[in-house]
């Protein structure tokens, strides 16, 4: 079936339902059809870039092509045609959005000034608008948890909000809510103790997000040469030359993968941070961290 003329791809259907091939064979054999006959897809006009896409989302959408094609109402290479148009068309657009939403981004900083630095009485704050408050306001809220909940749950409540304020970057949304209900605090207030965490971290976020930028990049490129290694003309391609770009693509993007998980590009607010927010000492956010961990580990015994 490897050896298979680019006119059989026609009896593909009835190898399928013979049992000759499987599905995933059939995926494979006509993948291997459009990236070595692009033209007869409607394809040569794109560059390799933009085909090893529209290849890619064939290979993960295209069992509907199999399931729903009925012979008595086209050829299959028609019904195929019609069905990488419909790709392409989707590749497109997104592409046209990408590019919307870069320009965005571009006009958005030629028209702002990002400060780098925190200085008293500017706050950069990442993904929240800047928020004027007294500076006693944040050890009001410390030394008013106690009162505001039971004393068994006043220090389930500032263990919460520790550990809310030291993974700041990374809470959902809706988490805030509950923990800012949980803590009897306003949920505005909980929302801009966040914040203005956030922006002390600008530059660690800053950095991961570099990061993942590479890692993301490599992983397109090892992508893509693993599909041209797959499905290439082997008599007419460097077999040697392309499986070294593949191999250092995708060693550079475990590389990646592998600095994400260490503790440097991790965004997460020190101690000392969040305790001069809050206006306590170190040791008191270390003892709630702990405290945290422990119940934890209770919990784990409970269960």
């Amino acid at each position: 079936m490897n050896n298979k003329k680019s006119g059989d791809i026609e009896e593909i259907p009835e190898f399928v339902a013979s049992g000759k091939i499987t599905k995933e064979e059939a995926l494979n054999l006509i993948a291997e059809e459009i990236y070595q006959t692009p033209f007869r897809f409607g394809l040569a006009l794109y560059d390799e870039d933009f085909r090893s896409e529209v290849l890619l989302s064939f290979l993960q959408k295209g069992r509907p092509v199999l399931e729903r094609y009925i012979p008595e109402r086209s050829s299959f290479r028609s019904y195929l045609f019609a069905f990488v148009q419909g790709l392409i068309l989707t590749q497109k657009r997104n592409q046209i959005r990408k590019m919307m939403a870069d320009s965005s981004i571009k006009h958005y900083i030629s028209n702002e000034e990002v400060e780098t630095e925190y200085k008293q009485g500017v706050q950069l704050s990442v993904g929240c608008a800047p928020v004027k408050y007294r500076a006693s306001s944040d050890r009001d809220i410390w030394r008013t948890l106690s009162n505001r909940c039971r004393a068994v749950g006043t220090s389930n409540a500032k263990t919460a909000l520790i550990l809310a304020l030291k993974s700041s970057y990374y809470i959902p949304v809706d988490y805030v809510d509950e923990i800012s209900s949980y803590c009897s605090i306003g949920n505005a207030e909980l929302h801009r103790l966040i914040c203005e965490l956030n922006s002390l971290l600008y530059r660690k976020i800053e950095r991961r997000d570099l990061i993942i930028e590479r890692r993301n990049n490599a992983y397109y490129f090892h992508r893509k040469y693993f599909m041209q290694l797959k499905y290439c003309n082997r008599d007419k391609t460097d077999i040697p030359a392309l499986s070294d770009k593949y191999s250092r693509q995708t060693e550079n993007w475990k590389n990646k993968n592998r600095l994400l998980q260490k503790s440097r590009y991790r965004v997460c607010p020190t101690n000392k941070m969040i305790a001069k927010l809050l206006g306590i000492c170190e040791r008191q956010v270390s003892y709630y961290i702990k405290r945290a961990k422990e119940l934890s580990e209770e919990n784990k015994l409970i269960v």
